[in-house]
Parts: C-alpha cells; sequence; structure tokens
C-alpha cells in the first residue's frame, strides 16, 4: 500500500510536533537522571532507566519513520532533505514547520549536552569507585566483565 506525498508530508510535520513533546519529556527525564545519579539511587535509576529507554523507542521509531518519508519524498534523509521539504511546502506552512523544526533541534542539543553531562558524572563516580578500591584505571579503559 503506497501513501501519497501529502500524506507523507502531513505524518512528517505530525512527527515533528510529537518529537518536540516526547524530547521536552526526554530533557526532563535526563534531568531526572542526572539527580539520581548524584543521589546514587540504585534503585530509582533502575526504574528510571525503563522509563528512559521505552521513550527512546519512541523517538528512534519516529527518526525511521521521518527518514522512510523523506526518502519515499525523493529526499535525503538529513538537515537538507528536511531544509528541502520545509522550502516547497506552502508559505501558510512554512513558518510554523521552520519553527517546529527548529525548536526539535534546540530540544535535541540540550538533550545531548545534558545526557554528556549525565556520562562525566557517571564516569567521576566510577573513577571515585575505582581509586577507592586502589583500582585507578582511567574510565575508557576498564576491563570488560565477561559476558
Amino acid at each position: 500500500m503506497s501513501v501519497d506525498p501529502k500524506q507523507r508530508v502531513k505524518q512528517l510535520i505530525i512527527g515533528i510536533q510529537q518529537d518536540c513533546g516526547r524530547y521536552a519529556e526526554l530533557q526532563q527525564q535526563l534531568l531526572r537522571q542526572h539527580n539520581l545519579l548524584a543521589a546514587h539511587d540504585v534503585n530509582g535509576l533502575a526504574e528510571h532507566n525503563q522509563q528512559q529507554t521505552q521513550l527512546m523507542v519512541a523517538v528512534q521509531k519516529q527518526a525511521q519513520q521521518r527518514c522512510q518519508h523523506l526518502l519515499a519524498l525523493g529526499l535525503k534523509p538529513d538537515e537538507k532533505g528536511m531544509a528541502i521539504l520545509i522550502a516547497k511546502l506552502p508559505a501558510s506552512l512554512q513558518k510554523n514547520v521552520t519553527s517546529q523544526w527548529q525548536q526539535l533541534e534546540q530540544l535535541l542539543h540540550q538533550c545531548l549536552r545534558q545526557n554528556e553531562l549525565n556520562g562525566r558524572l557517571l564516569a567521576g563516580q566510577i573513577e571515585t569507585i575505582n581509586s577507592l578500591l586502589g583500582q585507578e584505571q582511567p574510565y575508557g579503559q576498564l576491563e570488560r566483565f565477561p559476558d
């Protein structure tokens, strides 16, 4: 069953709107994760990470759909492809979709920064634990545990 181009564009726009909500939620979850890491709340982290994983599955699925729609419309599944699509939209939609796309990009970058901060916090905790245990291996050179 083939989807007509107008329907694909509509689904793309709806997906962008939904992703803005998802990334706003992810940003809140990453902040919560940071607090849980700082508090060494292992049980809270275990529960939290399950919720965050579910959200990430939805984000990845939407990104895959966006790529499929762009490819089906003859565009590259990247920022340039999206810019070309937006430029082809009726003027009445261009401004709104451009704004939503920019908001999505901004939220994505905020989530990436928070995720990096969380990773640094976790790396610091691992180094502290290793130091306390007398195992001063730098993070990234940790021994792999057997599977």
